[in-house]
């Protein structure tokens, strides 16, 4: 739970919102296909979360995320770079993806053809 003197979500949080998103994705067959078509090469995606000195990654292959794992991964394929309450607010649905990454407070660092591809999930 938040403190009131501090606006900083929390790592547990933040690790549910990601858990929340990651079931979101693949939660119904009509997400997976989504997702499958969206980005059909398997790919490593990995989220820092500088202001809680945190980093997490999941792999998505085949319409599916896989569990969320903390640490760095070995290679990331897609890098997400967010501050805690905004990816709490990106996964309440209170910011839109879109806005918060056009407005720099989320950082991707991906190929070309990844970026578009990411682009059609929104």
């Amino acid at each position: 739970m938040r403190s009131p003197e501090i606006d900083v979500a929390t790592k547990r949080e933040v690790e549910a919102k990601l858990r929340e998103l990651i079931a979101r994705l693949s939660g119904t067959e009509a997400a997976q296909d989504k997702l499958a078509r969206s980005m059909p090469e398997s790919k490593t995606v990995a989220v820092i979360v500088p202001d809680l000195d945190s980093q997490y990654w999941a792999t998505m292959e085949g319409g599916r995320m896989d569990r969320l794992h903390r640490g760095v991964p070995e290679r990331a394929d897609i890098t997400i770079r967010i501050a805690s309450d905004d990816l709490v607010s990106v996964a309440d649905g209170t910011t839109s993806f879109f806005s918060a990454f056009v407005s720099g407070r989320i950082k991707i660092e991906a190929s070309v053809s990844d970026l578009l591809r990411l682009r059609r999930l929104a």
